[in-house]
């Protein structure tokens, strides 16, 4: 389906309140949508089985909310053809600062009638846990075992809370504890059918450049090439991972040099270890000592249509 801004009527909008920057709420986002011609459905993510607004969205979904709302969203309009425009009021908002998209949720639905239609790729990963697509990213090593303990320690209400730019350098200094005792893992890697197995500190199959508190592991990903990067950082990365967490928690600007190929397809034998799918936690088998748990990832190109508002026309095609 073919994005027409001239005749689309209908919009459901998925918010999320609790997203880590404010934004609109419900009556003033209706009321932004209503002036520019819209007839809208709202469902917060709040309320209990709000998923079922997707089964008949109408003519567009706009997703008031961060990364992980997103996702939540898009996993299900894969292949259906129906627009996506994205209002980030998250803390991280790596799938929209991907696209350029940094305007305000006020201008951005300003530029609805005028925008155009982007494809955007949608990864996938099947594991014993089943099969399920990503946006950002899937990974093993220093950020899923970060994730890991994190969300322990929220479990047991020892979280340190924050907002905005606060809780992106909290993130980063669990981050760079982790890094410090974290052991290199030994990993059966095959990509587009080369092997790629070693000893490595960060397995990450990326769609776009940056996963969590804006880590920028694939500065040259392309959510709209029909293919995923492979980074690896190798146990001799320690030192410029370290470096690069320190810049980002003193504010400053940083990069990584890492070991980055692209590719369409990647099989991984995790076995026991935690798997990163976005901004959720999968572990391959209860059993530490398993080892033939394995990872299948892939690509479906162009699965999803993200909107880009007239005023952000020219941002560079999610690089």
């Amino acid at each position: 389906m073919r994005y027409d801004p001239g005749t689309a009527t209908y919009v459901t909008v998925v918010h999320n309140p609790g997203s880590g920057t404010r934004g609109p709420d419900r009556d003033r986002l209706v009321r932004l949508l209503g002036d520019e011609g819209f007839a809208v459905t709202y469902r917060s993510t709040k309320e209990k089985g709000w998923e079922h607004v997707l089964d008949d969205p109408g003519d567009l979904v706009l997703v008031a909310g961060g990364d992980g709302t997103v996702g939540h969203v898009a996993e299900r309009l894969v292949g259906r053809g129906i627009p996506l425009a994205l209002l980030s009021l998250g803390t991280a908002n790596n799938i929209a600062k991907s696209l350029g998209l940094t305007i305000s949720p006020e201008d951005s639905i300003a530029g609805l009638r005028r925008a155009t239609a982007r494809r955007f790729d949608a990864g996938t990963v099947s594991g014993p846990w089943g099969t399920r697509h990503f946006l950002e990213g899937v990974g093993l090593g220093l950020f899923a075992r970060t994730m890991c303990l994190v969300d322990e320690r929220a479990a047991a209400g020892r979280i340190e809370p924050a907002e905005g730019e606060a809780a992106l350098t909290r993130d980063l200094r669990y981050l760079a504890r982790v890094l410090e005792q974290l052991q290199p893992q030994s990993w059966q890697i095959e990509a587009d059918g080369e092997d790629r197995s070693g000893e490595y500190l960060i397995c990450e199959v990326m769609n776009i450049r940056s996963v969590g508190p804006n880590l920028t592991l694939a500065p040259e990903a392309d959510s709209s090439d029909g293919r995923l990067d492979l980074v690896l950082a190798r146990p001799g990365d320690r030192h410029q991972l370290q470096a690069y967490l320190a810049a980002r928690i003193a504010g400053r600007e940083a990069s990584l040099d890492l070991e980055v190929e692209r590719v369409q397809r990647v099989r991984i034998v995790a076995g026991g270890q935690e798997v990163q799918v976005d901004d959720e936690t999968e572990r391959p088998s209860e059993d530490p000592g398993a080892v033939g748990a394995s990872l299948d990832i892939g690509v479906e190109p162009g699965a999803l249509q993200v909107l880009m508002p007239a005023a952000n026309d020219g941002a560079a095609g999610g690089r």
